[in-house]
């Protein structure tokens, strides 16, 4: 301990006495473990650490295809089918999301608009989770017999009621209605398809399977979630679901299956489906950061050398005097890892700066990112990194310095010689490293933002410019009957369209890009269904003026309009996927159709509009049907309580929404306004994934080029500060300044050029795996391996450029002098 000790000590005189330098080598390493401290966290947090629930790797999905933007719902009799198949499945439990206006709780007065899931009784003992207070619905519980109870989640319990624990057994007001309060959720908790969505459920209340509602085979509203016996693989159970559904199309029952269009679900593991492509994003940024450290240690690497020119007489000395190669071997280590402790120190400082900036950024796309923490596990990670790190960059000074004979480098490095060939040697090969690394780098990072620039050429169907959005629910308690929704969502449009500014209005169920639609099957005026088709689209409810306000595109046909009420014949207008696919080859204005029940009447389109991106931006085609408001509680369900208005203004629509507040407090004070945003927040949101990674792998690939530049900046100096002698005898002997600049600046691009190629190499086979990442551009895309090689010569070359310019100005006078 003592020569330990004493060796650190020396090793601070040693720092002290070389600022500059241990000020250079403490920042590079600082950001590259920082950066890394940081990515680590956000990967424990979202891949490592298992989600929330007891044996999540037993849980599973009942999903269909798995697509972005993709939610696979289920019918109520499909549900049941599937809970009588006890051999596969331990239980099967199911939810659907919709709102609630909370009012009162801890003296807030304010009413608040919350998500709400209704779930079946058994979700929590499906999921494995017990209440952090209170207690859950039981499995055995009857939902009509708890049908005024709710359970909260943390975020809810700790910002309306101030984390009191005399909430339990308390009743709080949802839509006016009173609900009693029987536990609160851990703070982790969430609904699997919850993580992604930036606003989860906050309540949650029973869902009673046997209730009318969800009896019938075609309305598809529910989110499965079912737990497998012991021993059961999710391909098994996957197989007991293609039974399942073969018998369902031989009874000719509901099911989402087409024989044109063969749509088959399967247990797919909730891990998978919750994580989606973000693992490999992730992981993609874990791999790029860690680059980035390598770069950055053969930068410190390089440094180190450079100093180690200057203590080959001290080290000869040290051994002269008795001192083993262990102890010098000891001691230069120590340095090295002592200085790379005073950068993860500091790297801590970023980690900690840049993960509170990761949480601030709040990615809807990113699941569990508030759960990132500098928790134990992050700074043990950092500290391992760190003291390899030290390690790493420190064993070729220490391996050179403590060779046994130290008379042949003293006489081949001294200060007038040039620098030894086997140091040259090692030293290129750290900046062909760190130019390799930079390649792969920069193609990624390329490659990422060019299928960015793609994603966002897109078109949506709609023009998200100038357009304010918000939601509004009129409660049961307050509006019982559909004529009242429908009058108050009627007059709010016309107030609002009356405001300064404004040119459009309009209101629909649910905002494209906010949330997955969903489908309803319909039955074909005149057409007879062939065994196992089943027509359907998704369906949308609609005010007159909301495709204007939207700026949809008007195909053929017309919009509603105002004369399209509750006392007017239904009509509809449908998308063109629709069109095509249920009337090829036909005009479908004026064709009808009716939603799957013998009961419910018949739909005449009356328009035909574009194709708009609802559930993601990259989604296929969807067939899509538009009913008016008015209409929908005759077309076939109940009048839509909750809207999304747009309104489209002139200018800022911002400016209009003190305007729309107060028309809201004149019609009713207890109506709050939920999800305010514009537009063009929405459309950047469902691009937040893309753009997240996209930012990070560029500030990785720009930091990684930065040291590369410095790498060979430091290398072509030091050759120069080394050959001073040689480039002065030069001149003097009558060489011109340009064949100088070009005898340095070729040794530096040799390197910048081999470094390339190996990068190029690596990037052909490291491409592949960012495949599921890319949208419109091939990994191997030929714009980007041509592009990047140009940026790093292009960098290369002035860095090789500075110090060549001083070697050809270089005085001969002066450079003999030295001697």
């Amino acid at each position: 301990m003592d020569r330990l000790l004493s060796d650190v000590a020396y090793s601070f005189r040693r720092l002290a006495k070389a600022p500059s330098f241990a000020a250079i080598a403490i920042v590079t390493l600082a950001l590259g473990i920082g950066a890394n401290t940081a990515i680590f966290s956000l990967v424990k947090a979202v891949l490592i650490v298992p989600l929330p629930y007891a044996d999540p790797d037993r849980l599973v999905m009942l999903w269909g295809k798995i697509e972005k933007g993709a939610t696979t719902f289920l019918s109520g009799p499909e549900v049941r089918d599937y809970g009588n198949e006890t051999q596969t499945f331990a239980s099967v439990a199911v939810y659907t999301s919709t709102g609630a206006n909370l009012t009162g709780g801890n003296g807030v007065q304010t009413p608040e608009r919350v998500v709400v899931a209704a779930v079946s009784p058994n979700i929590f003992a499906t999921l494995g989770v017990s209440a952090v207070i209170g207690r859950t619905f039981a499995a055995s519980d009857d939902a009509r017999d708890i049908a005024d109870q709710v359970v909260l989640s943390y975020s809810l319990w700790q910002r309306r009621f101030g984390g009191s624990r005399e909430i339990v057994g308390q009743p709080i007001l949802l839509d006016g209605a009173r609900n009693l309060v029987i536990g609160v959720m851990p703070r982790t908790f969430k609904l699997p398809m919850d993580f992604t969505d930036d606003q989860p459920s906050e309540v949650w209340r029973p869902l009673d399977l046997r209730a009318p509602a969800w009896s019938p085979w075609s309305d598809h509203s529910l989110i499965g979630v079912a737990r497998l016996n012991a021993r059961i693989t999710p391909t098994f159970a996957t197989a007991t679901m293609f039974t399942l559904e073969e018998r369902w199309i031989r009874d000719r029952v509901g099911g989402g299956w087409n024989d044109r269009d063969p749509v088959r679900r399967a247990a797919v593991p909730i891990k998978s489906l919750v994580l989606g492509d973000v693992r490999y994003a992730l992981w993609l940024l874990l791999g790029a950061v860690g680059v980035t450290l390598i770069i950055a240690c053969a930068n410190v690497a390089n440094l180190m050398l450079a100093k180690s020119d200057e203590r080959h007489r001290e080290i000869a000395v040290r051994t002269a005097i008795g001192a083993s190669r262990a102890v010098i071997v000891r001691q230069l280590l120590t340095e090295s890892v002592l200085l790379s402790a005073i950068g993860g120190a500091g790297g801590v400082g970023v980690g900690y700066l840049a993960i509170r900036a990761l949480v601030a950024a709040r990615s809807p796309g990113i699941p569990r990112l508030e759960e990132i923490r500098l928790d134990s596990g992050v700074l043990a990670f950092t500290a391992i990194l760190t003291i390899a790190a030290g390690i790493v960059f420190g064993l070729a000074p220490a391996v050179e310095l403590s060779g046994a004979d130290l008379n042949a480098p003293l006489k081949e490095s001294g200060w007038t010689g040039t620098v030894g060939r086997a140091n040259l040697r090692f030293r290129d090969a750290l900046v062909i490293t760190q130019m390799a690394f930079s390649v792969v780098l920069l193609i990624g990072a390329l490659l990422l933002t060019r299928s960015l620039f793609e994603l966002q050429r897109i078109d949506l169907g709609f023009n998200s410019s100038h357009a304010l959005t918000f939601r509004v629910v009129l409660p049961v308690q307050t509006y019982l009957k559909d004529d009242d929704v429908i009058r108050v969502v009627r007059t709010l449009s016309r107030r609002f369209g009356e405001l300064p500014d404004v040119k459009a209005v309009g209101a629909t169920r649910l905002l494209p890009l906010t949330g997955t639609i969903g489908d309803w099957s319909i039955t074909q005026e005149g057409r007879t269904k062939a065994p196992g088709e089943n027509p359907n689209g998704d369906w949308q409810v609609a005010t007159p003026g909301y495709f204007e306000s939207m700026g949809m595109k008007l195909i053929q046909g017309r919009f509603f309009v105002e004369t399209d009420d509750e006392h007017a014949p239904v009509v509809a207008v449908i998308n063109e996927t629709m069109a095509r696919r249920y009337w090829p080859g036909e005009d479908a204005i004026g064709k009808r159709f009716r939603i799957n029940r013998d009961t419910f009447p018949w739909i005449a389109i009356v328009g035909i509009v574009g194709q708009v991106r609802h559930n993601a931006v990259t989604e296929s085609p969807r067939a899509e049907m538009y009913v008016p408001h008015a209409q929908w509680g005759v077309a076939g369900a109940s009048t839509r309580r909750a809207m999304t208005f747009v309104i489209r203004t002139e200018a800022n629509p911002l400016a209009v929404l003190p305007y729309v507040r107060e028309v809201m407090r004149s019609m009713d004070p207890n109506l709050p306004l939920a999800e305010v945003r514009t537009l063009d927040d929405v459309t950047a949101d469902a691009l937040s994934q893309a753009r997240f990674t996209t930012r990070l792998l560029g500030s990785f690939a720009g930091l990684a080029l930065t040291l590369a530049a410095v790498g060979i900046y430091g290398v072509i100096s030091l050759l120069v500060a080394r050959r001073r002698r040689e480039i002065g005898i030069r001149i003097a002997l009558g060489a011109r300044s340009s064949s100088i600049l070009g005898m340095v600046v070729k040794r530096g691009m040799t390197l910048a050029a081999v470094g390339v190629g190996v990068g190029l190499l690596a990037s052909t086979g490291l491409t592949r795996l960012m495949a599921s990442l890319l949208y419109s551009v091939t990994p191997f895309d030929p714009l980007t391996f041509v592009t990047v090689p140009a940026i790093l010569a292009g960098v290369a070359l002035l860095a090789c450029v500075i110090p060549a310019g001083r070697a050809a100005r270089l005085s001969p006078l002066s450079a003999l002098r030295e001697e």
